[in-house]
């Protein structure tokens, strides 16, 4: 049988489904992370994600070629494909439509982007970021507000933290802080984006992240929030390369659809099962990460 979803093109995919992957991984960006856009990757690559560190100053002597090097290059290994698929039954649910596939493919790839997150953050643990007094503050979700904020800011520029910080909310942390007057009444400094929006906006100058996606091994240590520098974990995302060798094959699609922006990529593959006659959807990508160094504090509940 045929590929039929034949009339999905990569510029629908980009404005209808790559928005939902690029949204699910914005947490990311509290962490040195390379897009990867001008080659497919397969398992086993080696991308250089760059790191850069907080550099120092100093008075004019004798020469400007004096200081230190902190542009580095840290390799990450690529692992096997992070996917979500779906399929469609003709004979039981009806027309496997363009429609019904982009709304499928919307799903998949916020999916993708949940467990690409899940992997990262799976880091911030007690034997990667420590525990003790220096480490973590314990703050009920629904005390939360900016002014633990200033203390966190404190807590992790004691750490030796320079430069960017972001905080990574669970759900019920993000929405604590969106309740905070503060924040809901921002008349005092001529803007009121989140009380339109929903978005929160940075914070004593640390850029909010909030998702669904804190896994098991963070909420097992009571983890709600999650201050960190660039400098601690290295993240390469990207589009697969064909792991089957059988794109080309009758009833089988794939595109690497990229967005112009960031440069993010996914890899959307249609195909057909001849043997049951389901039309099959797959969003994946390839990711690797590594954590680098202690460069973050944390909230745990109470």
């Amino acid at each position: 049988m045929s590929n039929t979803v034949t009339s999905l093109t990569a510029t629908l995919i980009q404005d209808e489904v790559l928005p939902a992957l690029k949204l699910g991984l914005s947490p990311l960006n509290a962490m040195s992370i390379t897009a990867v856009a001008d080659r497919p990757l397969f398992k086993g690559d080696a991308v250089t994600v760059d790191v850069v560190t907080a550099k120092s100053a100093g008075t004019y002597a004798t020469t400007f070629e004096s200081g230190d090097s902190t542009w580095t290059g840290t390799a990450v290994t690529i692992a096997a494909p992070v996917f979500s698929s779906w399929h469609i039954n003709p004979f039981t649910e009806g027309a496997p439509t363009a429609a019904r596939f982009l709304a499928a493919g919307k799903e998949a790839a916020y999916a993708v982007a949940k467990t690409c997150v899940q992997n990262v953050l799976a880091f911030f643990v007690n034997a990667n970021v420590g525990s003790g007094a220096g480490d973590v503050s314990a703050i009920a979700a629904a005390s939360y507000d900016t002014d633990d904020i200033a203390d966190m800011i404190a807590l992790i520029q004691a750490k030796g933290v320079a430069g960017s910080v972001s905080a990574i909310h669970n759900l019920s942390y993000a929405t604590a802080l969106k309740k905070d007057a503060a924040l809901k009444d921002a008349s005092a400094y001529g803007g009121g984006e989140m009380i339109r929006t929903g978005t929160l906006p940075p914070i004593l100058g640390v850029q909010p992240y909030y998702t669904d996606a804190f896994p098991a091994a963070l909420t097992n240590e009571n983890v709600g929030v999650i201050f960190t520098g660039k400098t601690a974990a290295a993240v390469a995302i990207g589009a697969a390369g064909d792991p089957t060798g059988q794109v080309e094959e009758a009833g089988v699609r794939e595109m690497i659809v990229t967005d112009p922006e960031s440069g993010l990529s996914l890899t959307w593959r249609t195909w057909v099962n001849s043997g049951t006659g389901y039309h099959w959807g797959s969003v994946y990508v390839m990711m690797g990460q590594s954590f680098l160094q202690d460069a973050a504090v944390r909230i745990v509940s109470v």
